[in-house]
């Protein structure tokens, strides 16, 4: 199989000679592949080069820059994306940029918007779509389901890896970076105590505990003793000190997702030492809970001021909404619940969908999910055979074993570390498969919500309500009694097209 072009580290800059006429019909390509295994499959880049390159040629687009990423991305902060962006940021006339498809082109929302905002044109080569300013609204919202099972795909890995995470610390295992005072063994991959800087840690204890040492002069007293002095990477505040006395990490439990586990590993301080220091800093964990849970709660803005709205109960049962700064220098009055409650039904009624533009949206959905579940089982089947790979070489370690070519101690090493290899290789394969299974199902789930969004919200008690408004808006300025909403998307684009009547273009 040829080895795929090494160009994801430096843009390609085609030598193209273009007259003046040909300057409006320049391109540029965007080609991404999510793992370094598929790069070195060599199937994934050089596919979608030979797409885009046959489709600009079609097209008649003068191809000027190659942009290629070859990563995992959470996030934006992709080198070639971002070089991608600044390109079309400097040109007087932003060039056409081709892509395979969306999930190619986008990981999460942010990309999404850093791109519209440019105000260019994106062509999906396999999806057969044109991308603009002058999309009609059922084209753009249908890219923004797409965008968004985009983003779903990359969230339901992450869920997997936390359920992970939470498996491991039930087990007494600590799933993220030991606090000062211990290290994680990149082997075992568990916590042990780090012995240079541990004696540092059980003295800021023991100095707290007498009550007589301020924050201040405890990080003087370990500054003495040398402890920012035996590593760089080490600087202590006094709201690190804070946060290390209060952690009962070191009486050998944990907080993981709001439960404590017991860990697995030696505690450095006593836990009768531990209550002594918290007597003496006070109980600043104790949580504070509302009295009220009002159903427009954090959702509302001022017209006038732009601060933010705020509810309080009258006479023990009316609720009233205003602005933070009406008692000062902002005019806006107050406005009953009840007064609201319409306008808030209205909005929810603003981006919900009939059932044959849900039927219409449910087919686009499949067509995408077919893209989804060819990746997966691309990635799927590399982690199969990473996997088997690992397997036999295990086994075929246990026979050297066995036959005295390798030394018991040699033998422990290495399962040990193919161990981990192989547990992680078995996590990332369940992660894929959970992710494949829910993409289709949680885009139905999402139409669904949209086709029945009215119903459902006014089903709903004050609590649930505010948590559904959250989900459909990113903003609401309530001035003079009325409302004005911005909804997230790809609900902003439902509700234009809704609101025009363009759904049946």
């Amino acid at each position: 199989m040829p080895r795929p072009p090494r160009t994801h580290t430096t843009p390609r800059i085609l030598p193209i000679e273009m007259s003046a006429a040909t300057l409006a019909e320049i391109a540029i390509l965007y080609i991404r592949v999510s793992s370094k295994d598929q790069e070195a499959g060599g199937f994934s880049i050089p596919s979608q080069i030979k797409l885009l390159r046959d489709y600009a040629k079609a097209q008649r687009l003068h191809v000027v820059r190659e942009f290629i990423d070859v990563e995992t991305a959470k996030a934006a902060g992709r080198k070639q994306f971002d070089e991608m962006v600044r390109f079309c940021q400097s040109q007087k006339k932003s060039p056409i940029i081709l892509v395979e498809k969306t999930d190619r082109l986008y990981r999460n929302f942010k990309d999404f918007v850093t791109l519209d905002e440019l105000d260019i044109v994106v062509h999906l080569v396999k999806e057969h779509e044109i991308l603009s300013k002058d999309s009609r609204s059922h084209a753009k919202f249908i890219h923004g389901i797409k965008v968004l099972m985009a983003k779903n795909y990359i969230d339901n890995l992450s869920e997997e890896v936390k359920k992970g995470h939470l498996e491991k610390a039930r087990q007494g295992g600590y799933p993220a970076k030991a606090p000062l005072g211990y290290r994680n063994d990149t082997i075992t991959h568990l916590v042990e105590v780090d012995h240079e800087k541990a004696p540092f840690v059980v003295q800021m204890f023991t100095l707290a505990a007498t009550g007589h040492y301020s924050l201040t002069e405890i990080r003087k007293q370990v500054r003495q003793k040398g402890l920012e002095y035996h590593s760089s990477k080490v600087k202590l505040s006094k709201s690190h000190i804070t946060r290390i006395l209060e952690n009962p990490f070191y009486t050998g439990t944990f907080q993981w997702n709001g439960e404590l586990y017991k860990g697995k590993y030696t505690p450095l301080i006593p836990q009768d030492l531990f209550d002594r220091v918290q007597a003496v800093l006070g109980d600043r964990r104790k949580p504070k809970y509302r009295k009220h849970s009002f159903t427009y709660g954090g959702l509302l803005f001022c017209g006038k001021c732009g601060c933010m709205v705020t509810a309080e109960i009258k006479k023990g049962r009316y609720t009233y909404y205003h602005c933070t700064q009406s008692q000062k220098n902002c005019d806006e009055i107050y406005y009953r619940e009840e007064d609201l409650a319409p306008q808030f039904d209205a909005l929810v009624k603003g981006i919900t969908i009939a059932p044959s533009i849900r039927d219409w949206l449910i087919k686009a959905l499949k067509e995408s999910h077919q893209d989804e579940a060819t990746f997966h089982k691309d990635a799927l089947d590399g982690l199969q055979a990473e996997l088997k790979k690992i397997k036999n070489r295990l086994d075929q370690l246990y026979v050297d074993k066995l036959d005295g070519k390798v030394s018991e101690i040699f033998w422990l090493d290495k399962s040990r570390v193919w161990d981990a290899e192989q547990a992680q290789l078995v996590s990332q394969i369940q992660a894929h498969q959970v992710a494949d299974h829910r993409y289709y199902d949680d885009g139905l789930k999402l139409l669904e919500l949209a086709s029945k969004a009215h119903e459902l919200y006014s089903q709903q008690p004050s609590e649930q309500k505010n948590k559904f408004l959250r989900i459909l808006l990113s903003n609401c300025i309530l001035q003079d009694g009325t409302l004005r909403p911005t909804y997230k998307k790809p609900f902003d684009i439902l509700a234009r097209g809704i609101e025009n009547g363009r759904w049946g273009e």
